[in-house]
């Protein structure tokens, strides 16, 4: 039994880590968007009710700070070399243990992967 969970878990890591990859993409384009109305507002392009809220400006520059963590994921998926992703993610999750809210190299979406799979452990 303990190895058909194992197997499974195993199975499932990688599509989990191809959602975060799918999920940071949409908080990317809708951090885009929040700031193309935000500068068409200032901009006086955009009536008042159009503009984005407090609230949708927070979340885009929470975005705007992952992408900086995202983008050595995406260079290492770019460049084919099997268990480096792996490999970056598990430096990524000891370094952030190790130093605690001092350092944040993990997206924003393979937090929550991660996160689940320490969950089910």
């Amino acid at each position: 039994m303990y190895i058909r969970t194992q197997f499974q878990r195993i199975v499932r890591f990688p599509r989990m880590l191809l959602w975060a990859f799918f999920m940071e993409g949409v908080e990317t384009k809708r951090m885009v968007h929040v700031y193309v109305r935000h500068g068409a507002g200032k901009l006086l392009l955009l009536s008042k009710n159009k503009q984005p809220s407090a609230e949708e400006l927070l979340r885009a520059k929470e975005q705007l700070r992952d992408i900086p963590r995202f983008l050595p994921f995406f260079i290492i998926i770019v460049v084919p070399a099997p268990g480096i992703t792996e490999g970056y993610a598990l430096l990524a999750i000891t370094l952030e243990r190790w130093l605690g809210q001092r350092i944040s190299l993990l997206p924003s979406q393979f937090k929550k992967v991660f996160q689940a799979e320490k969950k089910t452990e």
